[in-house]
């Protein structure tokens, strides 16, 4: 690809795809692993973050941040520190520039019901 071609979202670089690959992979082994264990509600839930990200849905980064906070907060509360090192983990590869490619942070303003009103100030 020559140096001035410019990356669109529908060809992702090999690091947006290594990180796609291995948050969605990482989010299908443990919804696996906890339905085995009978966390029916965290079990299911994975899988509909991971077909999130998986689609590069707008919301996805926000839906995995608000899913691996719970993870963590859970794994502080029973003391299961691979939960807590797997959701610190995963949020940390949120903060790469590959995933910021991957899932662009949501801007303020996106949608508005008093957009193009004039202010009162």
């Amino acid at each position: 690809m020559p140096s001035w071609t410019i990356r669109t979202r529908s060809t992702p670089s090999t690091g947006d795809r290594a990180v796609t690959v291995g948050l969605v992979g990482g989010l299908l082994a443990y919804a696996a692993l906890a339905l085995v264990a009978q966390r029916w509600v965290s079990g299911l839930a994975a899988p509909i973050v991971a077909a999130l990200l998986w689609r590069r849905h707008r919301r996805a980064r926000f839906s995995a941040y608000v899913f691996f906070s719970a993870l963590a907060l859970r794994g502080l509360v029973t003391g299961s520190w691979a939960l807590v090192v797997f959701a610190g983990a995963s949020v940390l590869v949120l903060q790469t520039p590959a995933a910021r490619r991957a899932w662009p942070r949501l801007v303020t303003g996106g949608r508005s019901s008093t957009r193009g009103t004039p202010s009162s100030t």
